[in-house]
């Protein structure tokens, strides 16, 4: 359509042009001048106006995965009066999905997309680059642009449950005695009763103290029950890869986000470490701001120039005697991982493989 629009302009201004000519008829001329004017003005209008174009984006800085929030990109020219007409296509990296919005406008060049955004998966994603369609108001001219403006968007890992985790044990000698007694779960002691908070296990419901108070109250444990966690991440680029993401690590980061986050509910002290990053203590001043352990865990990757096994015997000679250590591996890894450590289990060390 937009080719029979400027076909037709250009042969009705040959033709008056030539009719002036032949008739010396000076209003032919006038109109054969406004018409190649008219083409001359929206040829450099969109022709500039590619040149001075910026994005401005309205969305999140982060989203937890499988999150959805609307956004909206905004193209600002410095051609005013709706003289320059825009449409925008936002772009994303991987880990996040772009669905464009319908709206209620009767023309998508309005220089605004409404777009719902989807995070995918946990990471650094990126935003951008917009790629701009530009048009003069009567489909004369258009333009495609590449304007590259990017954004970052943390994504956080949702938390998942470990199925086969378990509280108890932990430090050298108390694995096998926990296996000997039985599950412990949060201890055996018990220290008395307290009301009930959002995230305690309805196995520590006091039915009777609920009846007497009119309110929900738990059984309290002796939290010494519990030993410390050491968490163990493989950090070498073992993982199994799915072009540039690699889903199992990002699973087994879910795993210890649920973890880290369950831990102060069980009154368990925690310490992450990796085979590429320093070792955290997480204390109660980082539980303060979960979404800031959740950063911390968005950003891991399994870029280490080593293997976790490496660093086994030192974590066993400084956390074995008092610490719980679990490792995270890959699945295809797990037989390897598990017969290194059935050495450390035998002298009774706490020491678990997860896959």
């Amino acid at each position: 359509m937009r080719e029979y629009k400027l076909t037709a302009l250009m042969a009705a201004t040959s033709f008056l042009l030539c009719s002036g000519l032949m008739t010396n008829n000076r209003q032919m001329y006038w109109m054969a001048s406004v018409l190649g004017a008219l083409m001359l003005g929206a040829y450099l209008l969109v022709r500039r106006g590619a040149l001075q174009t910026t994005v401005q984006r309205h969305c999140p800085t982060e989203l937890m995965e499988g999150e959805t929030v609307d956004a909206q990109v905004v193209v600002a020219t410095r051609a005013r009066w709706g003289l320059l007409w825009v449409k925008a296509e936002e772009t994303a990296s991987a880990g996040l999905a772009v669905e464009p919005l319908p709206t209620e406008q009767d023309s998508p060049f309005a220089g605004v997309m409404h777009y719902r955004l989807t995070a995918l998966r946990r990471g650094v994603q990126r935003l951008g680059p917009v790629y701009l369609t530009l048009s003069d108001p009567f489909g004369l001219f258009m333009r495609q642009e590449r304007v590259d403006d990017t954004a970052e968007v943390l994504v956080l890992p949702r938390p998942v449950v470990l199925p086969r985790w378990s509280w108890e044990g932990g430090g050298r000698g108390r694995l096998i005695a926990s296996t000997m007694h039985g599950r412990r779960g949060e201890g055996t002691d018990w220290h008395g009763v307290r009301p009930y908070t959002p995230g305690d296990p309805l196995r520590r419901i006091h039915w009777r103290a609920t009846a007497r108070h009119g309110s929900w109250h738990v059984k309290e444990f002796e939290v010494s029950q519990l030993a410390p966690t050491v968490l163990a991440l493989e950090q070498a680029p073992t993982w199994r890869a799915d072009g540039e993401a690699y889903p199992d690590f990002d699973q087994a980061i879910r795993h210890l986000a649920w973890i880290i986050l369950e831990a102060p509910r069980q009154g368990v002290s925690v310490i992450l470490v990796g085979s590429g990053m320093p070792e955290v203590r997480l204390t109660p001043e980082h539980y303060t701001d979960p979404r800031g352990l959740l950063r911390l865990l968005a950003r891991i990757q399994p870029d280490a120039d080593h293997s976790i096994l490496d660093d086994l015997p030192r974590l066993i000679q400084q956390y074995g005697e008092r610490y719980r250590i679990a490792l995270f591996v890959p699945p295809q890894e797990y037989a390897a991982f598990h017969t290194r450590v059935q050495g450390y289990q035998a002298q009774g060390y706490a020491v678990e493989v997860y896959a």
